[in-house]
């Protein structure tokens, strides 16, 4: 049976906690664990999981603006042992094509991350706009990138390459 996004409920709250466990200190600090759980105790946006074999093995959101036509996405982290399998690049446009039938469908959509995970953006499309030494309180690198949520954007996600 192929992976599944759907909602995430709160019964998935410790399912995404142990996913992100998996991907500290390589891809989180332990600090940002606080701040998971904030974000799925008092969401400020829609959150989904995918759900593989019965298992959570990924978790992101998005929240929009009320004010500018921007959107942003929230976390996005895949269980490590399953990195490198399509499931976060599934998750992704997943989110982007959510964002765009919204009422407020934003015009860009951005994404702050680490040095080491902005090459996964990249190749989705996204364009670095600014990069931060030191810019996270953790003391790592800030990149930022944004996604032009356009027409010709969402035809390019239908026909990226589905995941097998």
């Amino acid at each position: 049976m192929p992976a599944k996004i759907r909602r995430f409920q709160p019964a998935d709250r410790q399912a995404v906690i142990q996913a992100f466990r998996t991907n500290v200190p390589h891809f989180f600090p332990p600090s940002e664990e606080k701040w998971l759980k904030s974000c799925l105790d008092e969401p400020d946006g829609p959150l989904f999981v995918v759900v593989d074999e019965g298992e959570v093995v990924a978790f992101g959101g998005y929240e929009l603006s009320e004010f500018y036509h921007l959107g942003t996405l929230v976390f996005g982290l895949v269980r490590a042992d399953r990195h490198g399998t399509g499931i976060g690049r599934m998750l992704l446009h997943y989110r982007l094509r959510h964002m765009a039938g919204r009422k407020l469908r934003p015009r860009y959509v951005t994404v702050d991350t680490h040095a080491h995970t902005a090459g996964f953006f990249l190749r989705c499309g996204f364009t670095e706009i600014a990069r931060w030494p030191g810019g996270y309180r953790s003391g790592r690198d800030r990149v930022d990138l944004r996604f032009e949520l356009s027409d010709e954007a969402l035809e390019m996600l239908k026909v990226a390459k589905p995941l097998e």
